[in-house]
């Protein structure tokens, strides 16, 4: 599913007709339909029957059961893209596989399978909103089972923020789990680069000292909602690119690393329109 080197760029579009529109919107719908079936019917009951007692005998090995359970439903859900609504997905660079702090650009829905995919070592984490605690089928359980930091992004609850980062930030420093990270806190409207929310960063690049990386995704934008994907996702052409690694930089030069790691991933959208 994920090239890694650049399909053909699709610079030459050729306007699609009513029909081909109306057969486009359908793959979309069909694909999100039997992905959320497989969600309901595969992954939530194989959570709650294999994976939680699974762990509960065996709790040593809870974070490398749950990194291989995430990877395996995420590439049925970009394979099923690929084969149902002929969505592209083409990445150049690759991550180690060491835990790593790893910065991505969010466009749509899709980020989140594509950015795990592409992080092969331990356990990836992600920084997730409150509200998905809670009433999602196999999602909401699985991102409790996996520790995931839950945050507000209110400027009110800041310190409450931060503090659920810092267990996570410092099984990252240990090399335990790795962490991926969206610094705009949300999906852009327009698919450029917004502005970094630095207070989390700065906790996290202050307690560890792992390699860091950033992926620039490009081709999604206008899939931001489910509501939005189920008329957009078909024919999608992605393209990704991974920068780095790059050092973890001394305490006093980190909010100038926050903002190098922005322009680097502007200049990198750039390049990926503009070839």
């Amino acid at each position: 599913m994920v090239d890694r080197n650049f399909a053909h760029s699709n610079a030459n579009v050729v306007p699609i007709s009513r029909l081909g529109r109306l057969w486009c919107t359908a793959r979309s719908a069909l694909l999100l339909g039997l992905y959320s079936l497989y969600v309901l019917v595969v992954v939530g009951p194989g959570q709650r029957l294999i994976v939680w007692p699974f762990i509960a005998l065996f709790p040593a090995r809870r974070r490398s059961v749950l990194a291989r359970w995430v990877r395996a439903h995420l590439r049925v859900a970009l394979h099923a893209a690929r084969a149902i609504a002929g969505v592209r997905i083409s990445v150049r660079g690759a991550i180690s596989p060491a835990s790593c702090v790893v910065l991505m650009n969010h466009q749509s829905i899709v980020d989140i399978p594509i950015g795990l995919t592409l992080m092969p070592g331990p356990l990836a984490v992600i920084p997730t909103r409150d509200r998905y605690r809670r009433g999602i089928p196999g999602i909401s359980p699985y991102v409790r089972m996996a520790g995931f930091p839950f945050v507000t992004q209110r400027p009110t609850a800041l310190r409450s923020d931060l503090q659920a980062l810092k267990g996570v930030v410092d099984d990252v420093a240990r090399g335990e789990q790795s962490l991926l990270i969206f610094p705009e806190g949300h999906r852009t409207r327009d698919g450029e680069i917004g502005q970094f929310m630095k207070a989390g960063l700065r906790l996290i690049l202050k307690r560890t000292h792992c390699p860091v990386y950033c992926i620039v995704a490009d081709g999604m934008w206008t899939a931001r909602t489910y509501a939005e994907a189920a008329a957009n996702f078909s024919h999608a052409q992605v393209r990704v690119v991974v920068l780095g690694p790059f050092a973890s930089p001394a305490p006093a030069a980190i909010d100038a690393f926050i903002d190098s790691l922005r322009d680097r991933m502007v200049a990198a959208l750039a390049d990926l329109r503009a070839s």
